[in-house]
């Protein structure tokens, strides 16, 4: 065999140009003070560079039950350390719910986030109880997320759905639910980018196809929309450069800008 001076390319995992879990994720590296323990799913890969926001993964449904206990232990010894547990919305229906209730029924403070990408991402996109389709693809009883959370004892207030796209609302809603003194959940609903949408998925999403594109007269080449982790970023000598075949236009990067110099359009 001849011997090649061609090396492989390092490419770590991470998560897709436009997940919608990137949002929560960036929004959540802005506060002080949080310990995030993690779950097992595509989600997982918030704890990689350059997010590096999951501390703790261990197995199916221990982001919450670790979170719990953690939020308790931190009580116990006077810090005032506050716990993040996030948890995907498969995850949640296999083993999730009755470490919530034990939170719940335990008077922990940890704030569960229950990532609803709408299909179970991470082993293959098979439906699950939250879908509204069986395995087969049939139709079915849709599982609803803030019902199981209200009947698990969580009240009302303490229940909020949001677009995890949008860094204000993540942002807001994280705020609110840090400075509450008990169990609370986010749940934030986006399809997954690599999804095969259903007809419910482009009737309740902005699904058409967008992209973000760089204005260089704007871009100062910072970086700071790098640190999104999107994959579609890429920084250059003088601009930051936007893949046209990888980006979907979820315009987290054109939120992150502080100069303005990314727009988002329609393909």
């Amino acid at each position: 065999m001849l011997k090649s001076d061609l090396e492989a390319v390092v490419r770590p995992p991470a998560l897709c140009a436009g997940c919608p879990h990137r949002g929560i994720y960036y929004a959540l590296t802005k506060k002080k003070g949080v310990m995030v323990t993690g779950d097992i799913g595509c989600y997982t890969l918030g704890a990689a560079a350059p997010l590096s926001v999951v501390d703790t993964c261990i197995c199916m449904g221990a982001s919450v039950s670790a979170g719990h206990g953690a939020s308790k232990a931190f009580a116990l010894t006077g810090r005032d350390t506050k716990v993040v547990s996030c948890i995907g919305d498969s995850t949640f229906f296999h083993s999730g719910i009755t470490s919530l209730m034990n939170a719940i029924y335990n008077k922990g403070t940890n704030v569960t986030i229950i990532m609803d990408n709408r299909i179970t991402g991470m082993t293959g996109h098979q439906e699950n109880p939250g879908t509204g389709f069986t395995l087969m693809g049939e139709p079915a009883v849709e599982a609803d997320i803030p019902a199981i959370c209200k009947a698990l004892g969580m009240k009302d207030e303490n229940i909020v759905t949001i677009n995890p796209l949008d860094l204000a609302a993540c942002n807001k809603a994280l705020d609110e639910a840090l400075a509450k003194d008990e169990a609370s959940v986010i749940i934030t609903k986006w399809p997954c980018a690599l999804k095969k949408f259903s007809a419910e998925d482009k009737e309740n999403f902005d699904l058409a196809p967008k992209r973000c594109v760089i204005d260089p007269e704007k871009c100062r080449n910072c970086g700071m929309c790098i640190k999104s982790g999107c994959p579609a970023l890429n920084k250059g000598e003088k601009v930051v450069s936007i893949a046209k075949s990888a980006c979907i236009g979820c315009g987290v990067c054109m939120q992150i800008c502080p100069f303005g110099a990314i727009e988002q359009e329609a393909k």
